[in-house]
């Protein structure tokens, strides 16, 4: 099954390659188009694919869009998150403390963009942007420990240049590079104010380039991390401790998944994600109970269970560490789906 051999991969690269590699992209990657194949094969059957999950919208560039599956014009504002209420500056203490808000716009990183995650929570904040020509990633931080522990996950040669000063705006600075075949990744990191830390990594010409591009993220607004479900039974202790999304464009609906994760003060957490169901999907029911739904193992670390039009999982290992199965059961059986798939902005 997808999830099976979505989990086998990743633990496969975790254990093998040494933790220099984030394997997550490649298997969004790999699971977007086993998910693409099998929508494409039911609409042949049913005569069309109902999209699960809308594309996001949000007032901002007038960016060309890329043709989906379905012959829809994708516009790139699909890859970005709901405006939050406030528009006011950044302040440090806000940043990576609530896994609901990312407090900045990196609207010039989308132009050719086909994928999307975004992060929030833990001290941290950051967006991903994947396409043709590579990708980017921006991360913002409270320390520069935070950017220091981040896995490169833009590939590279993997032996980085010396650091030279740089200006990103009216801010000082520093740049590095790494080879990419016959490309080169920059890094630039700086301090858009003070108490707080900033990180781009991009593929660019030339230092002025990247330069230029990380000038170009703005921190007057917020912005919402949100996923089309909700978990209303945590254990005792236990809060929301990071939020994170993916968003595509080539395929019939934007959304390809989303996952809170859940931890206390003790260190223990817990991930519980979303993915849009592939074909077949209602038919894998379980035999343990988790609230109203019927839930099942994946061997002896990850439990899931089917609430079309998502399938839904809980890692205790892996993606998590030191809860019981009993206690993800029972966060699961709180776990309520967005009412109205279509409309991003009530989840």
């Amino acid at each position: 099954m997808f999830s099976d051999l979505d989990e086998q991969l990743a633990s496969t690269l975790r254990h093998r390659a040494g933790g220099d590699i984030d394997p997550t992209p490649i298997v969004t990657r790999a699971r977007a188009r086993g998910r693409r194949l099998a929508l494409r094969r039911r609409g042949l059957i049913a005569g069309g694919v109902a999209a699960a999950c809308v594309a996001l919208t949000s007032v901002v560039l007038a960016i060309p869009g890329i043709r989906g599956t379905d012959d829809r014009v994708v516009p790139a504002t699909a890859l970005l998150l709901p405006q939050a209420q406030s528009g006011a500056p950044v302040r440090p203490g806000e940043v990576g403390a609530d896994p609901a808000t990312v407090h900045f716009s990196t609207d010039p990183l989308v132009s050719d963009a086909e994928y999307a995650t975004w992060r929030s929570g833990r001290g941290i904040e950051s967006v991903e942007f994947r396409g043709p020509s590579g990708g980017s990633r921006f991360a913002l931080a409270r320390t520069e420990v935070l950017l220091n522990e981040l896995q490169q996950t833009l590939s590279s040669a993997g032996r980085p240049q010396p650091r030279s000063d740089v200006r990103v705006g009216d801010r000082p600075g520093v740049a590095w590079f790494d080879r990419s075949g016959d490309r080169q990744l920059w890094f630039v990191r700086w301090q858009p104010a003070a108490g707080l830390w900033a990180q781009l990594d991009t593929y660019a010409t030339s230092r002025d380039e990247a330069a230029g591009t990380a000038s170009r993220v703005r921190f007057d607004g917020a912005h919402r991390c949100v996923v089309p479900f909700r978990l209303g039974s945590l254990p005792p202790g236990g809060r929301l401790l990071e939020c994170s999304v993916t968003f595509g464009r080539s395929a019939p609906g934007s959304f390809i998944e989303g996952a809170l994760v859940v931890g206390d003060d003790s260190g223990r957490w817990l991930t519980v994600r979303a993915q849009v169901a592939p074909n077949g999907s209602e038919a894998r029911r379980g035999d343990l109970v988790a609230g109203p739904y019927r839930a099942r193992r994946q061997g002896s670390d990850v439990l899931e269970m089917v609430v079309m039009p998502c399938v839904v999982e809980a890692f205790r290992k892996g993606w998590g560490d030191g809860y019981t199965e009993a206690e993800g059961l029972a966060i699961l059986g709180g776990y309520q789906p967005a009412a109205d798939l279509d409309r991003p902005d009530t989840w």
